[in-house]
């Protein structure tokens, strides 16, 4: 995926936390492109040990959450919360899927969004 997204100009870069839901955060990256925002999640912390160990974590390691929004079906963005953390980036899709992000700087993201959109 990377690949592509280089090909295409990454403007911004970051390792996130998303939060798939209440009780699920995962790690990721976010892009930024000229023409979308693409987050790349995927499940982490299965560990075991061996061989079977190291194949499942591969497996689940493999599989990949997140969402690849071109900036013409972003709705809105707003700032949100998750306990103390304030730095969390809602984008609201066209369809109304809300997908929240912690980042290091709201603001940042959220200057260079209100650029695209």
């Amino acid at each position: 995926m990377k690949e592509e997204l280089v090909k295409e100009g990454i403007q911004k870069e970051e390792k996130v936390g998303y939060l798939k839901s209440k009780v699920n955060l995962m790690q990721g990256t976010l892009y930024l492109t000229p023409d979308r925002l693409v987050l790349d999640a995927h499940k982490t912390g299965v560990s075991g040990l061996g061989l079977l160990g190291s194949l499942l974590k591969k497996q689940v390691e493999k599989k990949s959450f997140g969402f690849n929004l071109e900036f013409k079906d972003i709705q809105k963005i707003t700032q949100g919360k998750h306990g103390v953390t304030k730095n969390v980036l809602e984008v609201t899709s066209k369809q109304n899927e809300t997908y929240r992000i912690i980042v290091k700087n709201y603001e940042e993201w959220e200057n260079e969004l209100n650029q695209k959109l």
